[in-house]
């Protein structure tokens, strides 16, 4: 059964969000990892790339912790056609979220985009 969320519990619904889209981005960095290494390129790219990977699944399983510290688990998560559901239990609630690929397709490349200025941004200082 599902309730109306209440403002209060808005905050866990965004850290759902991201836990999503940063555990997406990992395993999709890691799938393209797969295809660098059947493709051979004239320089590797491999070590960013895995980088980036490990920052996406720190950042994924720190939200999964702070998510269980407020009382929320995820119960599945699965893509459906055009969307990817997720089902996560929120103070004894069940809840469900939906989010179109494309939106978070493009929210991933954000992120990498993010990475990519904060990473150039520390080699700066340094």
């Amino acid at each position: 059964m599902t309730e109306p969320i209440a403002p209060g519990e808005a905050k866990e619904q965004e850290l759902v969000r991201q836990y999503i889209l940063f555990g997406i981005l990992f395993r999709a960095v890691m799938v393209d990892v797969e295809q660098m290494r059947l493709v051979p390129l004239k320089l590797s790219y491999l070590e960013v790339l895995l980088e980036l990977s490990r920052w996406a699944e720190r950042q994924h399983h720190q939200l999964r912790r702070h998510l269980r510290q407020l009382g929320c688990t995820i119960v599945s998560a699965r893509r459906e056609d055009y969307a990817y559901v997720v089902h996560y239990r929120q103070r004894g609630y069940l809840r469900e979220a939906s989010y179109i690929i494309e939106v978070l397709r493009a929210e991933c490349q954000e992120l990498v985009g993010a990475w990519v200025r904060d990473h150039h941004q520390g080699e700066k200082r340094a």
